[in-house]
């Protein structure tokens, strides 16, 4: 893996030899990160793509650059792992986002359920994903990868449940589950899942009816253990035992 600092461009600024980029990236290059003529960077498309990159002009408002090389990008798991997560409060969802982005995530989803304290209208919900897109950006450059997890708007349970038949795995974390019922012994009786559903609640917790709805739907209700987590938590947790059980990383 290049060791260059790594940035997520549009991809149709890719498209030929000589690039310009304004903007954010540029204003990094120049003045955070203090880079001149000659020096190399790494552009992603974030479609798999990672271009080798020569800087030819760098101010605050725009960077000249070169594509030297073309590979496909690394750092992307095999398994595809979709976070569904009910809207917490705070910050949290940042966090989540975040850690996620790093631990391999494909997708991530934002679920209104019975509980969910927070209410995003539209003119909110479009400021808080594009807020999020830019964390998942951040993070996804910081720890190698070549790909941004999709972020999907706001939706509805019952419209989640529609979704679980896609996957060859799908799992509620519910603190009511019975302990005997684990994260682990589910993951370890579906080592050859390529597709993973994780469905993490809000702060209030899951209804009873909601997890019977998901059950009925297809997906596997589990225990965390003995501790109840916060939902930031559990969706960071569950994620890291996922990898780790199926895709072999941590």
């Amino acid at each position: 893996m290049s060791d260059h600092r790594r940035f997520f461009v549009d991809p149709h600024l890719l498209t030929t030899k000589q690039i310009s980029i304004e903007g954010a990236v540029a204003r990094q290059v120049n003045r955070v990160l203090r880079l001149k003529t000659d020096d190399h960077i790494t552009l992603l498309d974030g479609l798999g793509n990672s271009y080798d990159a020569r800087i030819i002009l760098s101010t605050p408002q725009l960077l000249n650059a070169q594509i030297v090389d073309k590979r496909i990008g690394d750092g992307e798991p095999v398994l595809e792992l979709v976070l569904a997560s009910c809207v917490p409060k705070s910050d949290r969802i940042e966090l989540i986002v975040q850690k996620c982005t790093e631990l391999g995530i494909s997708e991530m989803m934002l679920i209104r359920s019975e509980r969910t304290v927070v209410r995003l209208d539209e003119s909110g919900g479009l400021k808080k994903a594009e807020r999020l897109g830019k964390i998942a950006a951040e993070a996804a450059e910081q720890c190698g990868r070549s790909m941004i997890p999709r972020l999907r708007g706001v939706i509805d349970f019952d419209d989640l449940t529609r979704r679980v038949a896609d996957f060859d795995l799908a799992i509620i974390a519910w603190e009511e589950e019975d302990k005997s019922s684990s994260l682990r012994d589910v993951l370890r009786t579906n080592v050859g899942a390529k597709s993973v559903l994780l469905i993490v609640g809000p702060e209030g917790g899951l209804t009873s009816s909601e997890v019977e709805l998901a059950k009925s739907a297809g997906a596997v209700s589990v225990s965390f253990g003995s501790r109840v987590l916060r939902t930031d938590t559990a969706a960071i947790a569950g994620c890291a035992a996922i990898m780790y059980e199926l895709e072999g990383q941590l």
